[in-house]
Order: C-alpha cells, then sequence, then structure tokens
C-alpha cells in the first residue's frame, strides 16, 4: 500500500510540473479588454509647462481614458475637441466577433443593443463600435522593460445613425501594450488604432481609437480544469477508503 501511495503521490508531482494554473497565455481566445471612460483633465498648460498650471485660464484640456477621433479638421493632428468619450459595455473580445445593432439619428434613447462599448452620438446620430471579423492577435513582443506588446488584427467598424456598418481602414498597426510580461488577468493595457473612414461621406477621413483599462476573464486553460477534477476525484477515492478501513 505505501508503494502505491508513493507512486501515486510522484504521479500527481510529475502531473503538476506539466501544467500551468497562471493565466499566462496571454490574450487567448477567451480575453475581454474592458476600458475606462475617457474624461476631462488638464493636461498640459498653453505656455508649454506641466500641470498644475499658474492659472486656470492657461489649461490645455485633453482626454484621458478612452476614446475615438476624427479628423473633422483634416489638419493631420488629433485635437482635443475632435475626441469622443467611449466606455466599455462588453469590452472587447479576442477571438470572436462583437456587431451592434439599433443605430439611428438624434440622441441616445435606450433602443441601441451594443456589444463593445456603450452607445455615444456624434454629428446628431447615435452610433456604437462594432468589429465583424474575430479580433486575433498578429504578434507579440516586449517593450524595453520587459513589458508585453501585440499586434492585433482587429476589423473595426461603426454602426452609426442608422447605417449598420462603417468600415475602418487600417493605415498602421493595430498596437496594445500592457504593464506586465504576460498582459494576463488583471493588467492594465492601452490599445491605439489608426484609420480612415471608408463610408457614410467621411470616407478618407482620419479616425483613431483610443483605449485604456484592463485584461480580464482569462480562465485556467482546460487542461488543467480537468486535471483539477481528476484530484477532486482521486481524493474522493482516497476519503472512501479511509472511511472503510475504520469500520
Amino acid at each position: 500500500m505505501l508503494n502505491r501511495k508513493t507512486l501515486l503521490s510522484a504521479a500527481v508531482v510529475a502531473a503538476m510540473g506539466g501544467v500551468s494554473f497562471s493565466a499566462s497565455a496571454a490574450l487567448t481566445s477567451s480575453a475581454t479588454l474592458s476600458f475606462v471612460l475617457g474624461t476631462p483633465a488638464t493636461a498640459a498648460c498653453n505656455y508649454g509647462t506641466t500641470p498644475p498650471c499658474n492659472n486656470k485660464a492657461y489649461n490645455v484640456t485633453d482626454l484621458v481614458g478612452s476614446y475615438f477621433s476624427m479628423d473633422t479638421s483634416g489638419d493631420g493632428i488629433v485635437q482635443p475637441g475632435e475626441k469622443t468619450p467611449i466606455s466599455s459595455f462588453n469590452g472587447l473580445h479576442i477571438g470572436t466577433s462583437q456587431l451592434a445593432v439599433n443605430s439611428h439619428s438624434g440622441s441616445i434613447n435606450g433602443t441601441e443593443l451594443p456589444n463593445i462599448d456603450n452607445p455615444w452620438t456624434f454629428f446628431g446620430g447615435t452610433g456604437m463600435h462594432q468589429t465583424t471579423n474575430p479580433t486575433t492577435v498578429l504578434s507579440t513582443g516586449s517593450t524595453a522593460n520587459g513589458n508585453m506588446t501585440a499586434v492585433l488584427n482587429l476589423g473595426w467598424s461603426v454602426n452609426w445613425n442608422g447605417i449598420t456598418n462603417i468600415p475602418m481602414v487600417p493605415i498602421a498597426d493595430v498596437t496594445l501594450v500592457c504593464d506586465t510580461t504576460s498582459c494576463s488577468n488583471s493588467s492594465n493595457y492601452t490599445l491605439d488604432g489608426t484609420y480612415h473612414v471608408n463610408g457614410a461621406g467621411f470616407t478618407s477621413v482620419g479616425y483613431t481609437v483610443h483605449m485604456e483599462g484592463q485584461v480580464s476573464n482569462i480562465p485556467v486553460p482546460a487542461a488543467a480544469w480537468l486535471f483539477g477534477s481528476g484530484l477532486m476525484g482521486l481524493a474522493g477515492v482516497a476519503r472512501r477508503r479511509k472511511s472503510i478501513n475504520k469500520t
């Protein structure tokens, strides 16, 4: 009996050595990127120094957090006044496509069916972002301090003012930077994408999306769950045998 217990213990240790219970398998198909609402804040002083400014009149206000922008002035620069704040509804899911429904003219009225972000208003219409293809990770790397970076395939689109699909055409890589080496659960991240609009009268107008938030909902890998179930079963057998021996 002792030899059997020893062999079983050795097998369990060996199996545990081959199973990782961490969420280091970063940005798997079950990862979600939730993001915080963009809010106005003093970002600079108009005489070139950093806040706090000597006088409130010198404050330069910008959005801090998540937003999208449209280069309506055509100067090629993302101006603070061209940014529209966005906030997370379901967040951005890696590995799936996420469509939004029921955009319309006028203000937000509760009939919208968002997916990624909460409804917002722009140029007299209510809209929501969506992805028409599954979001995937094309490559990963690291920053100078070792934190993780990733390039995403982000088929970004807008459902706005009753138009079900206004595609955004990428003009640069969509990049994600995490504050950890693995981009695992609870890691903070920033995401930046640069596009131009392809439709709704805004063709070739520059567009950017910026998100800040946390990576979430990365479950323990399935193999670990199965292994855990096996351990619980073995523990149950051991308890039953112990109970029988006592009687």
